[in-house]
């Protein structure tokens, strides 16, 4: 299906690898212009000429290198570079996240808390302050949050509960603009993936593997077998599905979608 998305323009944060790098793959094979962001230049630099080899020179992969949780780094690259690459965003997928400690509520301390709402939460804030202006000119804007199922459906065991709060503020504040930036046009939403084979997957396996004094192949197999029981299709997801949707959401196909939090969890999710 041809989404239209050529010529389109997209900033997807934290995409040299994981989960971030398979939007904007996906999304440059739609035919968008790129922002590729990270902290580190040759990981960014790398990603953007992988991108450009990939997809050929009627894609544009432009670089992006500063840290989500540096505001001034932020409006720096919006105020100076960004108008060298024209001057509308059509899509923003704010991806940054990660859980740089593992633990339930005991293990951990204030400041885990402090950086993982800094980390994960406010990077999004920070890049719609700083994109809002220049989403106002394009006439299909998108913005998309990655959030995560622990938003909206805590850990059994009590694990990571600051990433879970950090992610569930993402559900809220979707919703807050997505009412709000409706008078401009801009579509807002959220996605909500379960544990996906890709990404993270690597660091929980390792944690894992850690915390119970298994190897990671051991730890490997009992992630995959229990992930695969609690969904009724039996298997995990992929990256892939994600980005598909992230793609689907950013076309004009998705005109009349905004405010919502898909669920990608392969039915894991229990309310109704």
């Amino acid at each position: 299906m041809d989404l239209k998305l050529a010529g389109k323009f997209a900033l997807v944060t934290g995409s040299t690898r994981g989960l971030g790098k398979a939007i904007a793959m996906a999304l440059a094979e739609e035919g968008a212009d790129l922002v590729i962001n990270g902290r580190w230049s040759k990981t960014v630099g790398d990603t953007a000429h992988e991108i450009e080899r990939e997809f050929g020179h009627n894609i544009q992969a432009h670089q992006c290198v500063c840290d989500a949780t540096d505001s001034q780094k932020i409006k720096e690259f919006f105020r100076e570079k960004m108008p060298l690459f024209g001057d509308k965003l059509d899509i923003l997928v704010n991806n940054v996240g990660n859980i740089e400690k593992f633990g339930k509520f005991e293990d951990l301390n204030e400041e885990d808390w402090q950086r993982s709402f800094n980390l994960t939460y406010m990077s999004a804030v920070r890049f719609i302050y700083a994109s809002l202006p220049h989403l106002k000119k394009s006439d299909q804007a998108r913005i998309i949050n990655i959030s995560s199922l622990s938003g909206h459906q805590p850990s059994f065991i009590g694990l990571n509960p600051h990433y879970g709060m950090a992610k569930a503020g993402m559900l809220n504040l979707t919703k807050n603009l997505a009412n709000d930036f409706g008078r401009y046009g801009i579509t807002v939403n959220t996605i909500c993936p379960g544990t996906l084979a890709g990404g993270g997957w690597e660091q929980n396996i390792k944690n894992r593997a850690e915390r119970e004094n298994l190897t990671a192949e051991e730890a490997e197999k009992i992630m995959r077998q229990e992930e695969s029981r609690k969904s009724p299709l039996g298997k995990m997801g992929a990256l892939k599905d994600v980005a598909d949707l992230v793609v689907f959401l950013s076309s004009s196909k998705a005109s009349f979608l905004t405010g919502h939090c898909y669920n990608i969890d392969g039915g894991i999710t229990r309310s109704v």
